[in-house]
C-alpha cells in the first residue's frame, strides 16, 4: 500500500507560531478526516458538535489504496486558526484531549483534569480490550471471549466506575457538576456497544447500573448533541457501524 507520511504543519511555520496556534482562545475552524463510520472518531465529532464548533467530516479517500497522514492511520484532526495557521494532530485519543480543553470538558482545576482523563481512558481502555479480545478474535473462539468479557472484564468496569459516580453524588456526572470528557466517552461507548454482534447484552449490563446509565441519558439530553445524531451524516455513519460489525472475526 503507497503510503504518504504527511507533516503535522507546513514547513515554514515554526514551533512557536504553533505553540502560540494551540492556545489561541479565538475560535478555529476543524477538518476531521475519518471513514465514514463512528469508530476511532466518534467520540472526536460528539465534541465538535457539543462545542458548537465550525467543523465538517473529511472522508478518508483511495483508502487503502493511499494513505496520506502523519503516520498512515486515522483519524486526523486538521485545524485552521483565526490566525490562517494550519496543522494538523493525528491520533484519536490526542485529538480528543485537544478538543476536550478547547471545549471545556476537562474540569475547573488540574486535579479535576486528570480525573477526567484517567475515566476516559478507562472507558476507552475497555473498548480497545473487546475490539482486540472478542471483535476482531477469530470467529472459533469469539462466543467464549464475550462470554468472558461479560463474567470478568465489563463487572470490573461497571463497578469501579459506578462506585466513582456515586462518591461524585450520582448525578449524571463523574467530576463535579458539568459535562466532562469522561461522559461524553462513556455514553460514546455505549453508543458503540449497541451496534455489535451481542451488544444487547452489554448495554442491558450497563442500563442495570444507575449511576452509570444517568451519565448516558445526561449526554443524550443535551441539545447540540441530539442535533448532531439526527443529521444525515450521523445517522449515515451508524448505518454503516451496523452493517460492518454484523459480522466481524478472523478466519
Amino acid at each position: 500500500m503507497p503510503l504518504t507520511v504527511t507533516r503535522f504543519a507546513p514547513e515554514n511555520v515554526s514551533t512557536a507560531d504553533l505553540a502560540e496556534a494551540l492556545t489561541d482562545p479565538r475560535p478555529a475552524s476543524y477538518k476531521l478526516e475519518y471513514f465514514d463510520i463512528p469508530g476511532t472518531a466518534a467520540l472526536s465529532r460528539d465534541i465538535l458538535a457539543y462545542g458548537g464548533a465550525d467543523w465538517e467530516h473529511l472522508s478518508v479517500a483511495n483508502w487503502p489504496a493511499e494513505s496520506k497522514s502523519p503516520f498512515g492511520v486515522f483519524p486526523v484532526l486538521h485545524i485552521t486558526t483565526a490566525s490562517g495557521t494550519t496543522f494538523a494532530l493525528p491520533e484519536a485519543i490526542v485529538i480528543d484531549h485537544y478538543l476536550a480543553q478547547k471545549f471545556d470538558l476537562l474540569g475547573e482545576n488540574a486535579w479535576e483534569e486528570q480525573l477526567i482523563k484517567a475515566y476516559h481512558l478507562s472507558s476507552c481502555y475497555l473498548r480497545e480490550r473487546l475490539s482486540s479480545r472478542v471483535t476482531w478474535n477469530y470467529k472459533s473462539v469469539m462466543h467464549k471471549a464475550m462470554d468472558l468479557f461479560l463474567a470478568q472484564t465489563l463487572p470490573i468496569w461497571i463497578e469501579t466506575h459506578s462506585k466513582h459516580l456515586r462518591d461524585n453524588g450520582s448525578n449524571g456526572h463523574y467530576v463535579g457538576n458539568k459535562m466532562s470528557l469522561a461522559d461524553l466517552q462513556t455514553a460514546n461507548s455505549i453508543d458503540h456497544f449497541a451496534c455489535l454482534n451481542r451488544g444487547d447484552e452489554i448495554v442491558a449490563m450497563i442500563k442495570a447500573c444507575p449511576e452509570i446509565w444517568r451519565v448516558k441519558e445526561t449526554v443524550d439530553s443535551e441539545p447540540r448533541l441530539q442535533a448532531w445524531r439526527q443529521s444525515e451524516v450521523y445517522k449515515r455513519h451508524i448505518a454503516a457501524s451496523q452493517a460492518v460489525f454484523a459480522s466481524t472475526g478472523v478466519e
